[in-house]
């Protein structure tokens, strides 16, 4: 197992065998991939916004793996910066290691990547020259301290509204530096030179500086394991839990922040770290009384699970005076998103109804603004007499005329094929759709999806897919956005 430790504690043979694997990278083309990776990504989409967090857990694991595999070592993890011991006298900065700072011009003239030994490139992928560090020169003279990580550690929620800078309170917000003691942006402008740009993996303290945040990250989701991610929806799109985030190839594990929150599940292990159980899910019963919850502390998020045994309708609702969103994942995967809803019950309550198929299901349910605490009772039941009827899309058939009449709203439709060959489902009107596509004979499994694929914004799928029963949700494009739409399915 890898346990990713201080970079000052490493032993000499620790130090040679990370070194020798970040310059095999280096000669094999990948490290710099990495570096365009993060400096063609959108800044707006990684950093000053949720997806910081989880897309630099990614982003350093992703690494980590190639590392693992470029040294024939499974156990081998990126070292993190503690930055209260690691400041310029440190021995993290040695020849043997990193190397020191950069001479009067800038140029790290110490260490394996010192000139003449390890060449940074630019934004696209072009020789930029040498690596360059300038010390506490650029207006930021020291690192964070033990005592400011700890205020930082103490922030909850995860975020809040507006997603950005200005989010307050918000532990993302106060570990990125934009408010609060400034750790992450602090560590960037204290070692100054190659590391100020976005090209700023070209540095591979990049990776030991980014490590020492997700530690902290992952301590703070330890100490506060009811604290949810957020935003779960209605937040930027790729922003939400759900959604994938920018510039994230496919991999080992998702692009998605839900994908990437259980740390213990990727395997991260940080020295001196206690790994405490997860908290037991409550289990509802479907039909039975309601179940009475409790909002405690701001941001917190609470699950719930219950089993469906048959395929039918089913109701999951709240009750009570707070403002719920309730968000559904299944079946039998905490991490599938199925669908959420904001006021869809009585007042401000929460309620999903739509037939599901047998497993178990997963419930998150917060209150609308991470601000609030509040009581609520949540409700599943199940009404066999009252089935829910599917809109049916008939091949080569008349259009069906739709509209998405509330914000978040999906509207759902099947359709039967009888002989595998190649089918189109497309959208049209004014509407800037989305389109997924599921099946056969399942509304879970997805196997298409569409944005811009038609006229205009409408969306398009065309797929040879094999005889059987499918499903096609259409939402809009924003998750704010309405408007009509018709939907029509032809045969090639």
């Amino acid at each position: 197992m890898a346990i990713r430790k201080d970079a000052n504690t490493l032993t000499s043979a620790e130090r040679a065998e990370f070194v020798a694997a970040i310059r095999a990278l280096k000669t094999e083309g990948i490290y710099d991939q990495f570096v365009l990776r993060h400096a063609n990504a959108i800044m707006s989409a990684i950093h000053r916004a949720p997806a910081f967090l989880p897309w630099h857990r990614r982003f350093i694991f992703d690494l980590e793996l190639e590392l693992q595999r470029v040294s024939g070592n499974p156990n081998l993890g990126i070292p993190y910066w503690n930055w209260p011991s690691g400041g310029a006298n440190a021995s993290m900065w040695n020849d043997d290691f990193l190397g020191g700072n950069g001479d009067a011009g800038g140029v790290v003239r110490t260490g394996p990547f010192r000139v003449g030994q390890w060449t940074v490139v630019n934004s696209s992928g072009l020789p930029a020259g040498p690596l360059t560090r300038a010390f506490g020169q650029n207006g930021l003279p020291t690192l964070p301290i033990q005592a400011e990580i700890d205020q930082v550690m103490a922030v909850t929620p995860y975020d809040v509204s507006p997603w950005n800078i200005n989010s307050n309170p918000s532990f993302r917000n106060q570990i990125e530096g934009w408010v609060g003691p400034n750790l992450h942006n602090r560590g960037h402008v204290w070692v100054g030179g190659s590391m100020l740009p976005m090209t700023s993996p070209n540095d591979p303290v990049f990776f030991m500086h980014h490590c020492m945040v997700d530690k902290i990250w992952h301590e703070w989701q330890i100490r506060f394991p009811n604290q949810g991610y957020h935003p779960e929806t209605a937040g930027p799109f790729g922003q939400n839990l759900t959604d994938p985030m920018d510039s994230t190839p496919s991999g080992q594990i998702g692009p998605r922040p839900i994908d990437i929150l259980d740390s213990a599940a990727l395997g991260i292990v940080y020295d001196g770290v206690v790994i405490q159980p997860p908290p037991e899910i409550s289990l509802i019963t479907v039909g039975a009384n309601p179940t009475q919850a409790n909002i405690g502390v701001p941001g917190e998020t609470d699950v719930f699970r219950f089993e469906v045994l048959v395929f039918g309708p089913h109701t999951m609702y709240t009750t009570g005076s707070s403002d719920t969103f309730m968000t559904l994942f299944g079946p039998n995967d905490p991490n599938a998103q199925v669908t959420s809803n904001d006021d869809g019950g009585e007042n401000l309550n929460s309620q999903i109804t739509r037939n599901l198929s047998a497993g178990t299901y997963y419930l998150r349910i917060r209150l609308f603004s991470p601000n609030s605490t509040g009581n609520y009772a949540i409700v599943v039941s199940s009404d066999d007499s009252n089935p829910i009827l599917i809109p049916e899309l008939i091949v080569d058939g008349e259009s069906i005329n739709a509209a998405i009449s509330v914000a978040n709203e999906s509207d759902l439709y099947r359709f039967n094929i009888t002989t595998e060959d190649t089918y189109t489902i497309q959208t049209n009107g004014v509407t800037d759709t989305f389109m997924t596509l599921h099946g056969p004979n399942s509304q879970i499994p997805e196997i298409a999806r569409n944005d811009d694929g038609g006229a205009s914004f409408n969306a398009r799928i065309r797929r040879q897919i094999v005889a059987g029963e499918y499903f096609v949700r259409v939402r809009h494009f924003s998750s704010l956005g309405t408007g009509a739409y018709s939907i029509h399915i032809a045969q090639g």
